[in-house]
């Protein structure tokens, strides 16, 4: 159950407005033929244009009102009905029967109704389509103007075919977009933007997959912001959190694009060094030790120290215990007074 105070969901507000766009252009061109088939003295058909007019005015209606599933199942109907309409009025030859492909696609924009009840109605739809080259072989009026047909058969696969190309095309998009979206989400801290522990696992164990074959070193660090409780204790969880935000960038700016940095918890974070040595991650951590210690925060009141535990990630150890070494040795560095880093011995 949806909560009343929910958001409006962004995708569906953008569809909606691209659906009005639709349905703007659609009334327009209906506007049009209002007149086109009135200069051609075929009145039934100029008539049911200012019925479809209305109809896709009040379809707009209805999506200014959020009431998409229904506005999409109105014009899906007024389509189908036109489109058959027409050609059983003057044939098949002014290529009228393909706005049944566009209504087919608007109903498959209808997220409310079940995939499968939406495939039966497009499939029915478009069976319309085939039947009607059978259908109205022989027209009830033939209009003055048989021999421009072919140009305006081709108008119309183009006019028909533009706005489900941009409907398409547009959702595609906006569906590409929220993909992307949610992988990011799925993948991140929303806090530091570093890797989640969740997903960083796989990460780690394709690093070190890779690191083994190679014979390259790896090496796993442990890092806690020191003192970071009394933080939000004096400065308040605001504070706290650009803390750990900045501390974040600050260790993102300073890795190498293999590397792996990752929120652990709270204000620890886990570093994964493929293809480093330890005397390399020494000097490293060192650096990025120095720039946390330099930084100031809440207009220069404050500064946060570093505590690092090292490890070298040996081929014989799987992950659980190499992340014991490095914890170990962080706690160490926490015992000598903080601010440091602490390499844990390599188990042979």
């Amino acid at each position: 159950m949806e909560h009343p105070h929910k958001q409006p969901n962004e995708v569906e507000q953008l569809k909606n407005h691209l659906l009005k766009k639709v349905a703007w252009y659609c009334m327009g061109l209906h506007a049009c033929l209002v007149f086109a088939f009135w200069y051609a003295q075929v009145e039934l058909l100029s008539v049911f244009n200012v019925l479809s007019v209305v109809t896709w005015w009040f379809g707009i209606t209805l999506l200014e009102r959020e009431q998409q599933s229904l506005a999409l199942r109105i014009f899906s109907l007024e389509v189908t009905i036109h489109s058959v309409l027409v050609c059983a009025v003057i044939g098949t030859d002014y290529g009228f029967q393909f706005y049944l492909w566009a209504a087919s696609c608007l109903l498959l924009l209808d997220t409310q109704l079940k995939l499968k009840q939406a495939v039966v109605w497009c499939a029915a739809i478009i069976v319309i389509f085939a039947l009607t080259y059978t259908w109205f072989e022989e027209p009830l009026t033939y209009i003055d103007y048989q021999m421009f047909a072919p140009y305006l058969h081709l108008l119309n696969v183009i006019v028909c075919g533009i706005p489900m190309i941009y409907t398409i095309g547009l959702i595609r998009e906006i569906t590409i977009n929220q993909q992307r979206d949610l992988e990011t989400l799925a993948a991140h801290d929303s806090l530091t933007h570093l890797f989640n522990r969740r997903y960083a696992h796989g990460l780690i164990q394709q690093a070190y997959k890779s690191c083994i074959n190679q014979q390259q070193p790896i090496c796993v660090v442990m890092a806690d912001i020191d003192h970071f409780k009394q933080v939000n204790d004096l400065y308040g969880h605001e504070l706290g959190d650009e803390v750990i935000e900045r501390v974040a960038q600050c260790l993102s700016q300073q890795l190498n694009n293999a590397d792996i940095a990752v929120r652990w918890g709270g204000e620890e974070f886990l570093l994964v060094l493929p293809n480093c040595s330890q005397a390399d991650a020494q000097k490293h951590l060192e650096q990025l030790r120095q720039s946390i210690e330099a930084m100031t925060f809440g207009k220069g009141a404050l500064q946060v120290t570093m505590s690092f535990g090292l490890a070298t990630w040996q081929a014989h150890c799987d992950f659980e215990e190499v992340l014991k070494q490095a914890d170990v040795a962080l706690y160490k560095s926490k015992h000598k007074g903080r601010n440091t880093i602490t390499v844990a011995p390599q188990v042979h």
